[in-house]
């Protein structure tokens, strides 16, 4: 049984409300400033809806009686000294460790044990064990955050004595609060802040997860519904710091060069009213510009590079060749629930057929085109200059010099005849030959992500202060592992993976985004520039004091945020975020900025071909290597990529899920063994044919968000012993061929090929035997069921031209916990390997 996403939206309406959010038909606006009232009013109102939930008991349980938000006057009460905490309390272990603390303590949130509890998504009990009855809304969050600020408002002149000798601006930033490990310094939970924020399309409008502290993209009880996940933006005035300073605000990721560029540092919030900077009762403006030029970008590119087009000119600066602003997201009107800042992608499918003129948009797919060398990828065109590869190269393919003019990847497999009949290549016998021989005219599709910014307008402070600086903002495609990011497992990898395995775990390594500098989209009409590149850096508020390194516990799940240390930083072409490059002079070092025009058109044709190469981005794109046959060939020759983070086979619809059938990630099933002639041989969906667009009601992260930052980890740990116990030893290469060891520890790995992978549960008679027959034990917390076998010939399935066949040379079964492994060449015995590096050994 499969269901696909119009099974379970039947008899929906296409637009409406969303627990108050807005749907398809609302016109977002500018966000204006409401009309203010007194501060402490919100934050009253907030105390007595949730005093009575838990909240009341909460408080005075962890200040030992001493904060009632039941007080009559709670302004005095948020300002009392609390001399001691019960940091036994789940969530306030990482709260500021500074006494005394305050329900309130101006200007800093972190100190401030009220907004700590609003903010925190480890406070989720009342002291005594029982869950909280109700959580606060985002807007209550906000009023409470605004109170800190604005409890005893700074004058600007106190401001510019805190800058000193360094400039004020109005910036700004994306922000989320973290816990201590997730924060610049690592000292105590705190706010973390960038001029870089990523929000996410999705199927349906927003959907917040007010005991999460988040946006939520799943709904458990609806698999194949994305809902869009915003991202929040407030302005501050901040200063420009020369020179990364770990002990005053960071970056989180300090690298090369750091300590000559500039960062722009929060100082104080921005908000309307005269509660925010003494003297001023400020009016405030917040708007945002959103853009996707893909289609217009690839047809410039055509004609630069020769390829006859017949879309120019300002056809080409049109819907849907451009499209622009609310079409991509806007800012959410201020409303009661989520407060301001507030920046949500419109709801779409996640790839629609073009219309231009009332007529179905089409490319003419030139014999010119198709027949340059390098130019087909599978069966995607890939538009991007410089050199054909013609071996594999894995990460150091990656073209991180290139100029990426154009979108990289362009589904051509939907053909449009004269007749207006629109037919799926994928489906044609002789798909290949049509693509090679080129001459006809592929449908264009369009997807709603696209980059812009958000910036601010206040009179006010522009009669004080000349800098306005706005941030950068993507809309992404989603993110199917939510609770794992790039940063995190960085780290991890970095620090805690065995050194003899390290250099070749992955790929491509999951370096994030704030690990790179980069500017803002410098094409965009207003606010970035070339020399500015420091917008994807992390930081934090002023906070002296040395950082903590503070790794995550083993078993730590990891947290969704969308700031750019958990987004991908390898831009090949990107998933949140490309690249573009300014060549200033000769011989200076290039300059990159920001952009999106040039990920896949739709984003699913990218998703598809990455995901099928090693888990590019591991951190937000499903490893899909299983998936199709692992006798790739990309780009006319062979180039087979290992898997690295293995999905199970209930993630990629090998088998059932209890009560919703099968639910393969991105809505194709895995693979089947079959006999053919008395041979055992593996059925794969031909990659060449695998078309997102087609299966985008299937799409799901219904099982793959549940995998956590810990899941992740022991699978890599468990798929690189396994490739261990096969002979593929690390250190033997780097004898063998020095520099280029890590490229051919792949190769060998990719020899391989991964066919069933499974979660064993406990009294597992299968592992009970292993161990039996192998005289010993596992002894890790997780333990996994490896099928592996080595690859023979390839041929066409006779019966069906949407599979391939590949032999089965030789088959072996393994169990291991990632320390020691279990295995079985078949025909022959089980043996016990526990040579496997760890990070003790």
């Amino acid at each position: 049984m499969e269901l696909s996403r119009r099974d379970l939206m039947k008899g929906a309406a296409a637009g409406g409300l969303l627990l108050g959010f807005p749907g398809l038909t609302v016109q977002y606006e500018a966000m204006a400033s409401p009309s203010s009232r007194p501060l402490a009013e919100a934050v009253v109102e907030a105390c007595a809806r949730l005093a009575d939930q838990g909240w009341r008991t909460l408080l005075r349980t962890v200040t030992r009686g001493v904060l009632d938000i039941g007080a009559h006057d709670l302004a005095a009460e948020l300002a009392k000294p609390i001399h001691a905490l019960d940091r036994t309390v789940p969530g306030f272990g990482d709260f500021a460790p500074s006494l005394p603390a305050r329900g309130i303590e101006p200007g800093n949130p972190a100190r401030s044990l009220l907004y700590h509890a609003f903010a925190s998504a480890a406070v989720l009990t009342d002291g005594g064990g029982r869950t909280l009855a109700a959580f606060p809304t985002l807007a209550e969050t906000e009023a409470v955050e605004n109170y800190v600020y604005g409890v005893h408002p700074p004058t600007l002149d106190r401001l510019r004595e805190i800058a000193g000798d360094n400039p004020l601006g109005v910036v700004v930033f994306a922000l989320d609060y973290r816990d201590a490990t997730g924060s610049v310094h690592g000292r105590h939970a705190d706010l973390c802040f960038s001029r870089t924020g990523i929000a996410r399309t999705g199927t349906t409008g927003p959907r917040y997860d007010a005991r999460g502290r988040q946006f939520a993209s799943l709904d458990p009880k609806q698999p194949f519904v994305f809902h869009t996940v915003p991202q929040r933006f407030a302005p501050f005035l901040a200063m420009q710091v020369t020179g990364a300073d770990s002990r005053r605000f960071g970056p989180r990721n300090v690298v090369s060069g750091d300590d000559e560029r500039t960062f722009w540092v929060p100082l104080h919030k921005l908000f309307p009213g005269p509660e925010c900077v003494a003297g001023l009762d400020l009016s405030l403006s917040l708007d945002s510009r959103m853009v996707n030029e893909k289609l217009k970008r690839m047809h410039l590119f055509l004609r630069e590079q020769g390829y006859p087009t017949e879309w120019t000119g300002k056809d080409l600066d049109a819907f849907p060749f451009t499209i622009r602003d609310d079409k991509i997201a806007a800012l959410l009107p201020a409303q009661q629930a989520h407060g301001s800042g507030v920046l949500a992608p419109q709801p779409h499918a996640f790839a629609d057929r073009a219309r231009f003129a009332g007529k179905w948009l089409t490319f003419n797919v030139s014999s010119d085109l198709v027949q340059d060398p390098g130019i087909l990828y599978f069966s995607s065109v890939q538009l991007i200059p410089g050199a054909v590869e013609t071996e594999p190269t894995y990460a150091q393919g990656a073209a991180p010099d290139n100029d990426r003019r154009s979108p990289e990847y362009v589904n051509i497999r939907h053909r449009l005849h004269d007749g207006g009949r629109l037919e799926d290549l994928n489906l044609n016998p002789d798909m290949e030959a049509i693509i090679h021989e080129g001459g006809y005219r592929a449908q264009h599709w369009i997807d709603f992500a696209g980059d812009g910014f958000v910036l601010v307008q206040c009179p006010q402070i522009a009669a004080e202060i000349d800098t306005f600086k706005p941030a950068f903002c993507s809309v992404a495609p989603p993110d199917f592992f939510p609770c794992v990011n790039q940063h995190d497992l960085t780290v991890w990898w970095r620090a805690l993976v065995p050194e003899e395995t390290r250099d070749a775990l992955w790929a491509v390594p999951p370096r994030p985004l704030s690990e790179f500098r980069f500017a803002g989209d410098i094409t965009l009409p207003k606010g970035f520039d070339i020399y500015d590149d420091t917008l994807t850096a992390v930081v934090g508020q002023p906070a002296p004091g040395d950082p903590v390194a503070r790794p995550l516990p083993d078993d730590a799940r990891g947290r969704y945020s969308g700031l750019p240390d958990a987004a991908a930083g390898v831009t090949d072409p990107g998933w949140e975020v490309s690249q573009g490059l300014v060549y200033n002079e000769p011989g200076a070092p290039l300059q990159r900025y920001m952009q999106a025009y040039s990920l896949g058109t739709p984003f699913l044709e990218d998703a598809k071909l990455c995901a099928a190469l090693g888990s590019y981005w591991p951190a937000v794109a499903p490893d899909a290597t299983r998936t199709f046959t692992p006798l790739k060939h990309a780009s006319g020759f062979p180039y087979p990529w290992p898997t690295i983070v293995p999905l199970t086979d209930a993630e990629i619809g090998m088998e059932e899920v209890r009560g919703l059938g099968r639910l393969p990630w991105d809505g194709i099933r895995g693979p089947e063994v079959r006999s053919v002639g008395g041979r055992a041989v593996v059925a794969y969906q031909d990659i060449d044919r695998a078309d997102y667009i087609t299966t985008q009601d299937r799409i799901t992260a219904h099982l793959t968000a549940r995998v956590d930052l810990a899941e992740t980890k022991a699978r890599v740990l468990a798929m690189s012993a396994v490739y261990w116990s096969l002979g593929i030893h690390d250190p033997e290469f780097v004898t063998r061929f020095g520099d280029r060891a890590v490229i051919e520890i792949l190769k060998a790995k990719s020899v391989w090929a991964v066919l069933s992978f499974t979660v064993v549960e406990v009294g597992d008679a299968g592992l009970a035997e292993a161990e039996r027959s192998a005289g010993g034990r596992l002894a890790g917390p997780r333990r996994y069921r490896f099928r592996v076998y080595r690859p023979g010939a390839e041929t066409r399935d006779p019966g069906d031209i949407q599979k391939v066949l590949v032999e089965i040379a030789e088959d072996i079964a393994a169990y291991t916990d990632g320390r020691t492994v279990l295995l079985r060449r078949d025909p022959g015995p089980w043996t016990r390997d526990t040579s496997v590096p760890t990070p003790t050994s």
